[in-house]
């Protein structure tokens, strides 16, 4: 292979700058999500401890995927990991009773994604995290209707609060950044007569636009008063000569 072939076939896989070439951002997977969307799941579907190590509730709700998004992207897979996250979490709690077949588990895991849609998939998975912990009560049984409670719980006392607050936030930013109609603003002071032609007028040195009607107006009181002035002098210089003569 030559050396201009190399150079060809370089230029092939390189993408092409300007309006064709996309940001990883903009640039589409199969699923339907950005690539870094894409990557930030699958992540987080082929290894859902090592990812939730460490994360807190606040980044969780800012970082996460909607569990809605999610499940459009790889229904699948995120029900796998829900139901694998779920039969740990009654290991751990001995529900085993209460959970006693596959199908069991699989219906909680189906109620949790019509119920909560807008919820992140790691707030899900942290709230997993907090029953094993101890953090609900459970008052000794655990259902689908307590699993569902303590989630509701959950999202009570963490995503509300943050939605909430980025509610505040956003519209804030949106009244300190608003921009001014400045046509409208002209409009308003024109027709109250407070936009004044910002042209000083000095005497006898008025030049006045042609076709401006502001000027017009101006240069004839410029004109009445010189006029005025005309006539005050000389009715002083005549009231001059009488006295002198």
């Amino acid at each position: 292979m030559t050396t201009e072939q190399q150079s060809q076939l370089s230029s092939k896989a390189l993408p092409k700058a300007g309006k064709d070439s996309l940001s990883l951002k903009e640039q589409k997977a199969e699923n339907g999500l950005s690539l870094i969307e894409n990557k930030h799941l699958l992540g987080l579907l082929e290894n859902s401890r090592q990812a939730m190590q460490g994360l807190t509730v606040t980044q969780a709700y800012k970082r996460g995927m909607s569990l809605s998004k999610a499940l459009k992207a790889e229904p699948a897979k995120v029900r796998l990991t829900m139901l694998a996250e779920l039969e740990r979490l009654v290991r751990h709690v001995n529900a085993t009773r209460t959970f006693q077949t596959q199908t069991d588990l699989q219906d909680a895991v189906e109620d949790i994604c019509e119920l909560f849609p807008s919820l992140k998939l790691e707030e899900v998975l942290i709230a997993f995290k907090q029953i094993r912990q101890g953090r609900f009560d459970l008052y000794g049984n655990f259902t689908t209707n307590v699993l569902i409670d303590c989630i509701r719980n959950y999202e009570m006392q963490n995503t509300v609060a943050m939605r909430e607050q980025e509610h505040v936030d956003k519209k804030k930013q949106h009244v300190e950044t608003a921009a001014i109609d400045w046509q409208r603003l002209k409009r308003d002071l024109d027709a109250e007569g407070l936009l004044k032609t910002p042209r000083k007028v000095l005497d006898r040195t008025f030049i006045p636009y042609p076709n401006d009607k502001a000027d017009a107006a101006t240069q004839e009181q410029h004109e009445q008063q010189g006029e005025e002035k005309g006539t005050a002098q000389a009715q002083r210089e005549g009231n001059t000569d009488q006295q002198t003569g």
